[in-house]
């Protein structure tokens, strides 16, 4: 079954992340992190299906040669804030009714069209790891670049300018809710939930090309009007699943799902 997900968040410097390590395990690649002095090799990865560096049109000459360890050092280099952000981390997993060639289309294309067009640069990673059900889990992962470029360098991140809510939204308390002005800007809350809207319809049209009656949807279950208990995310728990805690818990609760929705299923065949 084709599902939805797609996950955004930040390189930060202030949970102790790099821009050049994030690189290296998505590639599984030994890069060399010049800020902090360290080799990051994640060589042993195994998963890893394609990787390419999108450019937008008419990027600089100083940055059309780099490769990726240049590319993110240069990022880091350009960032002094010991809080600085210096990529966006975007997580896409892919229909797996497609093949390994129509996957990399799916996703280059959306990227250029979200992101690359836009001025950011791309760094594009495929993995196909076995599922929790033993079968293909195909997903990449994207690296961005969240300043513009110039002929120099890079420039100033975005403003964000912040307003009361037009449609007249408040907090529970009555405070007024404040939503950005400037939803344009790729570095937006208002953005990114556009760019959702984006992959679900170029993964559809991908499905319909092929011939597959699949289809993913990026709203909550509650918003399609489904009452059916959503599974949680197993990822680390299902392998340690005999532990005590939080995993043991998580996977209990994929187990409940689970059996809930088997008993859905069964109920409708009856009748």
């Amino acid at each position: 079954m084709a599902i939805f997900s797609m996950r955004i968040s930040q390189v930060k410097r202030s949970e102790g992340r790099s821009a050049v390590a994030a690189a290296a395990y998505r590639a599984g690649q030994c890069l060399h992190d010049e800020r902090t002095g360290k080799n990051h090799d994640y060589r042993y990865k195994t998963d890893i299906e394609h990787t390419e560096i999108m450019l937008p049109v008419g990027a600089p000459n100083w940055v059309q040669g780099y490769s990726r360890e240049e590319l993110w050092n240069h990022v880091e280099a350009f960032e002094k804030r010991k809080d600085s952000q210096t990529a966006r981390d975007l997580r896409i997993t892919i229909p797996r009714e497609l093949n390994r060639d129509d996957r990399i289309a799916l996703v280059r294309n959306f990227v250029a069209n979200a992101y690359v067009s836009k001025g950011m640069i791309a760094d594009i990673a495929f993995h196909c790891p076995n599922g929790s059900d033993g079968k293909p889990q195909p997903h990449a992962h994207v690296l961005l670049s969240m300043r513009p470029l110039t002929d120099t360098g890079w420039g100033k991140k975005s403003r964000h300018d912040w307003i009361e809510d037009p449609d007249g939204r408040t907090h529970p308390d009555g405070r007024p809710l404040m939503v950005e002005s400037n939803a344009d800007s790729w570095n937006s809350a208002a953005y990114y939930e556009s760019t959702r809207k984006l992959w679900e319809d170029s993964a559809n049209s991908a499905l319909e090309r092929i011939g597959s009656a699949e289809r993913i949807d990026r709203r909550s279950l509650l918003e399609r009007g489904l009452a059916r208990m959503p599974e949680p995310a197993l990822r680390l728990a299902h392998h340690l699943k005999e532990l005590y805690g939080v995993m043991r818990e998580r996977f209990g609760q994929f187990q409940v799902a689970r059996h809930y929705r088997a008993v859905e299923q069964r109920a409708k065949a009856a009748f």
